[in-house]
C-alpha cells in the first residue's frame, strides 16, 4: 500500500522540494502532499520553472505531488488555467506528476477519505502591497523616460482570495459534510495551542475559526496544517464527544524562524490505510509541542 508523504510549507523552495521528493521514496510513499504555501506562482517565470523542476523529480522518483493553498499561493490563476484539466479523482493538474487540491475536495486514497481546505490570512499583507505599489511606481517612471514595457503589478505578491469567505466555506460544507478520517488545511483550528504561535493575532481569527468550524462538521481523526512554520502536536474537542489529533508541520528552512528547526519538523508519514482511531480525550493522544 502507498503511504503519503504531508508537507508543510515549501514556499517555492526547489531544493527543499526535491528532497522531500527522495524523503518519500525512501519511506515508501507514492504521494506526496504539501498543506499549503506550496510556491504556486506560474504569473511568474520563477513559479513556472519551479513547478517544472518538481514534475521532473516526482517523475523520476515515481512519485505524484499534491497540495493545497495556502495564503501565499495564486488560486485564481490555478482556476484560470487547470479547471478543463482535472484527473480521474478531481484534482486540477498543473503537470501530469503535479496537482492541486481545491478547497473543499475530498477523495478517497487506500480506504481512507481526505478532505481538504485551504487559505489563510496573510498578516505581511500590508508590507506586499507596498511593494507592489513600489514596482507599479517605478514603471511608471520608466514609461516616463520613454521605455513602452507596462509590466503587471498588482496581484503579484498578495492575492485577494487568500481566506475563504464565510459564505464560501457554508457552500462547500452544505453540499457535503459527511465525516472524513484526515483532513488537510493549510491554517490551524482555533482552539490548537502551539506553544509557539506566529498567528495569534486579531486578523487571523476569522479563518482559524472557519477552520475550526470545518473540523467539527467533518470530525476527522486527524488534521494536518502549515502556516505556522512550527512543528507541534495537540488535541481538540472536535464535537460530539470526539477529538481529533492536531498536527501542525514546519516549513522549509529558509523561511523557518524556530531556532530548534530541523527538516524532519516539516514532514510526517501517514501509512495508509489510515488504522488512526478518534481519540476519547485529549489523554489518549498524548499532546505535545515538537521539537521538545
Amino acid at each position: 500500500m502507498g503511504n503519503v508523504l504531508i508537507a508543510g510549507d515549501l514556499h517555492g523552495n526547489t531544493a527543499h522540494a526535491l528532497a522531500l521528493i527522495r524523503v518519500a521514496a525512501r519511506n515508501d510513499c507514492e504521494r506526496v502532499f504539501a498543506v499549503g504555501d506550496f510556491g504556486a506562482w506560474e504569473h511568474m517565470h520563477s513559479g513556472r520553472r519551479y513547478f517544472d523542476a518538481v514534475n521532473r523529480a516526482a517523475k523520476r522518483a515515481g512519485v505524484t505531488v499534491y497540495f493545497l493553498d495556502g495564503n501565499h499561493d495564486k488560486s485564481s490563476l490555478l482556476h484560470e488555467l487547470y479547471d478543463e484539466h482535472p484527473d480521474d479523482e478531481g484534482f486540477l493538474m498543473c503537470r501530469k506528476h503535479l496537482r492541486y487540491a481545491p478547497r473543499g475536495h475530498r477523495w478517497t486514497w487506500e480506504g481512507t477519505s481526505f478532505a481538504a481546505f485551504g487559505g489563510a490570512r496573510s498578516t505581511d499583507k500590508g508590507r506586499r502591497l507596498a511593494r507592489e505599489a513600489r514596482k507599479a511606481e517605478q514603471a511608471a517612471k520608466r514609461r516616463g523616460y520613454g521605455s513602452s514595457k507596462r509590466p503587471q503589478t498588482a496581484g503579484m505578491l498578495w492575492f485577494p482570495e487568500e481566506e475563504m469567505t464565510d459564505a464560501e466555506l457554508t457552500g462547500l460544507l452544505d453540499a457535503d459534510s459527511s465525516p472524513v478520517d484526515v483532513l488537510l488545511t493549510h491554517d490551524k483550528p482555533r482552539a490548537s495551542q502551539p506553544k509557539w504561535n506566529r498567528k495569534d493575532k486579531d486578523e487571523c481569527y476569522p479563518n482559524q475559526d472557519r477552520i475550526q468550524r470545518v473540523m467539527r462538521t467533518l470530525r476527522p481523526s486527524v488534521l494536518f496544517h502549515g502556516h505556522l512554520h512550527v512543528r507541534y502536536t495537540d488535541t481538540i474537542a472536535s464535537g460530539d464527544g470526539q477529538w481529533t489529533r492536531i498536527e501542525g508541520l514546519a516549513c522549509d528552512p529558509e523561511a523557518s524562524q524556530y531556532l530548534q528547526y530541523s527538516s524532519e519538523h516539516s514532514w510526517y508519514v501517514l501509512q495508509l490505510p489510515y488504522a488512526g482511531e478518534r481519540a476519547d480525550g485529549p489523554a489518549a493522544a498524548e499532546p505535545r509541542s515538537l521539537p521538545a
